[in-house]
């Protein structure tokens, strides 16, 4: 496996962890919970891209930032089905896995 030196939102790369860390100490993070309560699965029709890598990368202000990347190393985000722009919020029942491709399609739409 080559890991990208650069990564997601122009990260570095610093460290491969291990996957069962998003169901012990990300169990509760702001962001990564959603993968722990939700899945590791793009939930878009007809995609079956799936994160299975948890990386540490340094972002651009010398700080760390822990992410899920797909085999491919695709950003796997956090997707809001009622859009904040439509007056969803950030509930954990509002949110939901999707690789980076398929959140950038739907934008701001209600599917």
């Amino acid at each position: 496996m080559q890991i990208p030196q650069k990564l997601g939102h122009n990260f570095t790369f610093s460290e491969l962890l291990n996957l069962e860390l998003l169901h012990t100490k990300y169990a509760t993070h702001r962001r990564l919970r959603v993968f722990h309560n939700h899945g590791t699965k793009c939930v878009a029709l007809n995609c079956d891209k799936e994160g299975i890598y948890l990386i540490k990368a340094k972002n651009t202000d010398g700080g760390f930032h822990v992410d899920l990347y797909t085999i491919d190393f695709e950003l796997m985000t956090i997707d809001h089905i009622h859009p904040k722009s439509k007056g969803g919020d950030n509930s954990l029942a509002n949110l939901q896995p999707m690789c980076q491709t398929c959140n950038s399609k739907k934008g701001a739409d209600i599917l």
